[in-house]
């Protein structure tokens, strides 16, 4: 009877700290084997990934036509823009071209690739690429989780949460994590906001893919 008892107790126990711990995501717990990264403030091209939407614009003759325009085109070249979405192989499908390989390439990267692509097709061409849908993932304490949109670049840490609603009840500014793919490989960074002595932590430059969480 007493062991009926004590299995008992001891499922309580699990079961409550199950609940306890339920709507924790990516949380951080001290003690943990977690490799914690250096960061540099050193702003990087942020390679493309699957699932990204990018607009792309194809002009010939170096641009001529978005610099002057036309009488038939007064959009400043905008007509010629068009969004494509990266698919699961990391390619996009495009007139003239076809399918183009350009996840885990930069922006500048890709648009020096298309040029070169085109050089047959069209004379002198010049290329835009821009994301559509940058956006990082906060979780800034209890019971909050929001994807904010990166509507501006140079978006910084400190903006990201003021965006996001500013910290959350029982939320720690001394345990903010921020989780980053480098190389294909997912790094964890720690910042510690509580005192005007950190600031330079919260200039941090964002980037596309971000996941930023706060402890609680």
């Amino acid at each position: 009877r007493i062991n009926i008892v004590f299995h008992v107790i001891v499922v309580l126990l699990l079961n409550s700290c199950g609940s306890i711990n339920s709507n924790r995501i990516l949380f951080f717990e001290e003690g943990t084997s977690i490799t914690i990264d250096s960061l540099s403030q050193d702003v990087q091209a942020t390679p493309l990934e699957t699932g990204d939407i990018i607009a792309v614009a194809f002009y010939p003759n170096q641009g001529e036509k978005k610099i002057i325009g036309t009488d038939t085109d007064k959009s400043d070249g905008k007509t010629n823009l068009q969004m494509y979405t990266i698919d699961n192989n990391g390619e996009v499908r495009l007139p003239l071209l076809g399918s183009i390989q350009v996840a885990g390439k930069t922006i500048s990267e890709t648009e020096n690739q298309l040029k070169e692509a085109l050089t047959p097709l069209i004379k002198e061409p010049f290329v835009e690429v821009r994301i559509e849908n940058e956006r990082v993932i906060l979780f800034a304490g209890k019971g909050q989780g929001q994807v904010i949109p990166l509507q501006n670049k140079n978006t910084t840490l400190l903006e990201i949460i003021a965006l996001g609603g500013g910290l959350k009840d029982n939320a720690k500014s001394n345990e903010i994590h921020l989780i980053r793919k480098v190389n294909g490989v997912r790094k964890t960074y720690r910042f510690d906001l509580s005192s005007i002595s950190n600031v330079r932590a919260a200039d941090l430059v964002v980037q596309n893919h971000d996941i930023v969480v706060v402890n609680y």
